[in-house]
């Protein structure tokens, strides 16, 4: 009977010591795999913040695919570079451009977008799980970012013909008095009224100083909306917006030593630079005075390059610019300097 009770309790321990060796060997395997999937999601994180920054990068210089696979893959290689973790890969091959109507994945642009696609990749090697045989797979995210012309903005109350011819970078005088101009407009030099109900003067947002952000959305003009000419605006009024006013006017700010956009060029800028003036580019409907209405066709965005008071000149160049917001999907013609750049995936 003694040997018996001995036996069973043998056969019970060894039980029990092959349960603990099962219960161990699962608590070692859930740590193991914890472990490295772990790694395995930072990694994901690291691939879908470098394909973002990468997407956003080339989507500022659409619709040029050189410059913008370039702007891509620099900023890739950047990223990747400062990041701890696994290296992550960003090629020719994983960035995928679509033009106006194209379908990228799911999503349809509209008729003036362009867009890309960047995927960034890893590798992960595994650790504790190898003793089951995984030995490691492959993180990837991808971004999809489009941009196109937006369909409203903040006003800088001045106006030019839409039919002015327009080359990027090139200098152009933006007041429309002298020429190009139209006729029967007397006393308002190229410039506008505030819209209805916005909460800044004319002044004000031409000199675009002090402005609370009441202020800027009520003074968002759309196209197709009618503006009308700003009269009784002499030479002192715009030279004081924009040139000499205490520290306040555009290129006083714009270009004070020491300042925040001393260095900034029409090709290389804060996108808050003072100097960049958006314009209604109009087509002008009739009347008189404070009375001739004009049609928003478009937007254009300026550098703001110097005053000739004199002569009645304001110098800008027409520049490329990305205005946060907006819909980049808009019916609206490429021509266009001022954009919207969405992430959409």
């Amino acid at each position: 009977m003694k040997r018996m009770l001995s036996s069973i309790k043998a056969k019970r321990a060894g039980i029990a010591g092959a349960w603990l060796i099962v219960a161990f060997t699962a608590l070692a395997g859930a740590a193991a795999m914890s472990f490295d999937l772990g790694r395995l999601a930072i990694a994901v994180q690291r691939c879908q913040d470098i394909a973002d920054s990468a997407a956003l990068a080339g989507a500022t210089r659409l619709p040029y695919e050189t410059p913008a696979r370039t702007a891509a893959l620099q900023t890739a290689a950047a990223n990747a570079a400062e990041g701890a973790g696994w290296p992550v890969e960003v090629t020719n091959a994983d960035i995928t451009f679509v033009g106006p109507n194209g379908t990228v994945d799911d999503y349809t642009l509209g008729p003036w977008a362009q867009g890309l696609k960047v995927t960034a990749r890893a590798s992960v090697d595994f650790s504790f799980s190898r003793i089951f045989g995984i030995l490691g797979t492959e993180a990837e995210r991808s971004c999809i970012v489009i941009r196109g012309p937006v369909e409203g903005i903040p006003i800088a109350t001045m106006w030019i013909a839409h039919n002015t011819p327009l080359v990027y970078g090139e200098q152009i005088n933006m007041l429309m008095a002298d020429g190009p101009h139209y006729a029967n407009i007397p006393g308002s030099f190229g410039f506008l009224q505030e819209p209805p109900g916005c909460t800044a003067d004319w002044f004000k947002l031409l000199q675009a100083y002090g402005l609370t952000a009441t202020d800027i959305e009520t003074s968002f003009v759309n196209i197709g909306d009618s503006v009308f000419a700003k009269t009784g605006v002499n030479v002192g009024n715009f030279k004081s917006a924009l040139k000499v006013d205490q520290g306040k006017a555009r290129l006083e700010r714009a270009l004070a030593v020491g300042g925040k956009w001393e260095h900034d060029t029409f090709t290389d800028y804060h996108p808050d630079n003072p100097r960049i003036m958006l314009v209604p580019l109009v087509t002008f409907l009739g009347d008189t005075g404070s009375n001739a209405e004009f049609r928003i066709e478009k937007f254009g965005a300026f550098w703001l390059e110097g005053i000739n008071q004199g002569q009645k000149e304001i110098w800008g160049r027409f520049i490329e610019f990305d205005f946060p917001g907006g819909d980049p999907n808009s019916q609206l013609t490429y021509s266009s300097g001022i954009f919207a750049t969405e992430m959409v995936r």
